[in-house]
């Protein structure tokens, strides 16, 4: 949580709207803080949703709001706007993230899930649902909320192959799963869809947490 009349940490822009004519509101999840919102000069308009940064904000005058008195971005996610699916799953993220997470309730592993699940869209040969299963298994892990992954999705009929990947891939880093597709290390066992039905029960069990 927010404390003092100052505070800096990392983070990213969720989402950010006009505030009348100068001035803009943002949305922003921080490291030790969580979900925050805070208003902006529109003069700082590089501080785009999706951009990470470092964020020192200042508590207003005689009010409890604070407002960005300064924004180092470290990562504008360029390559990751580049590709419309890529694009559309990060926003898709961002909106559990905001639906999900309770304002001012910090979770730096979601954090740090988010940021390096960003990055693995970025990878030109992983494709966007391994990305998001990923992304959304490791949240559900990190909730206490993710089943016993083989007899869950053996249950669902994936095979063999498709469930030793699912496997791989939740204990892999980012340039583990970057790894496996880049060198073709996939099975043709592996069917074309599986992901998006992997993808499809994983935020199942998010949205009836």
């Amino acid at each position: 949580m927010l404390g003092g009349n100052f505070f800096n940490n990392l983070g990213i822009v969720l989402c950010r709207g006009n505030s009348g004519e100068k001035n803009l509101w943002l949305k922003l999840f921080l490291k030790d803080a969580g979900i925050v919102n805070v208003s902006a000069k529109k003069r700082d308009s590089n501080i785009e949703p999706l951009t990470w940064g470092n964020f020192s904000l200042k508590k207003k005058q005689k009010s409890t709001n604070y407002f960005i008195d300064e924004a180092e971005i470290f990562d504008d996610m360029f390559a990751l706007r580049e590709k419309k699916d890529s694009l559309l799953n990060s926003l898709k993220w961002v909106r559990l993230v905001m639906k999900f997470l309770e304002p001012g309730q910090p979770d730096n592993d979601l954090l740090i899930n988010l940021y390096w699940s960003m990055k693995l869209l970025t990878q030109p040969k992983v494709p966007p649902d391994a990305a998001s299963w990923k992304f959304l298994w490791r949240w559900l892990d990190s909730w206490g909320l993710a089943p016993d992954l083989v007899n869950f999705y053996g249950a669902q009929n994936f095979n063999h192959d498709e469930i030793v990947l699912l496997a791989q891939m939740s204990m892999l880093s980012t340039a583990g799963v970057a790894d496996i597709f880049s060198k073709n290390k996939i099975s043709p066992n592996i069917r074309e869809n599986s992901f998006k039905i992997a993808v499809s029960l994983a935020e199942k069990f998010l949205i009836e947490k």
